[in-house]
């Protein structure tokens, strides 16, 4: 809906960078989610919190699109997010290769 609205109000493009920017917001937001339990890894110092075949799948993900953003693309818009989900995800590997899963092995979510 906020799609049409802009598109139908704006400059298309004007309205094609604030959809972006968005998009790039949500983007990063969603790669640094797993970074939430940080607290609870740090505390119990187990990484069970953290999904590894997400971290996995981020890390390479980021890291394919920060080359194609980079080499082929040449556009900002898709490095630099791309950019910070390989830094996250790269955080939340060396949190789990670090911490494991912990002594007890239970993945207890914060209450």
């Amino acid at each position: 809906v906020s799609t049409v609205g802009l598109s139908t109000f704006l400059d298309a493009e004007l309205a094609a960078q604030i959809i972006g920017l968005g998009g790039v917001c949500g983007a990063v937001a969603m790669f640094a989610s797993p970074l939430s339990v940080l607290k609870v890894v740090m505390e119990k110092r187990s990484a069970a919190a953290i999904p590894l075949p997400f971290t996995v799948a981020s890390l390479v993900n980021c890291f394919l699109w920060c080359v194609s953003g980079i080499f082929v693309m040449k556009d900002w818009n898709v490095t630099v997010p791309n950019v910070l989900g390989f830094l996250c995800s790269a955080a939340q590997l060396a949190l789990k290769i670090t911490y494991g899963d912990g002594p007890r092995g239970g993945s207890e979510l914060p209450k």
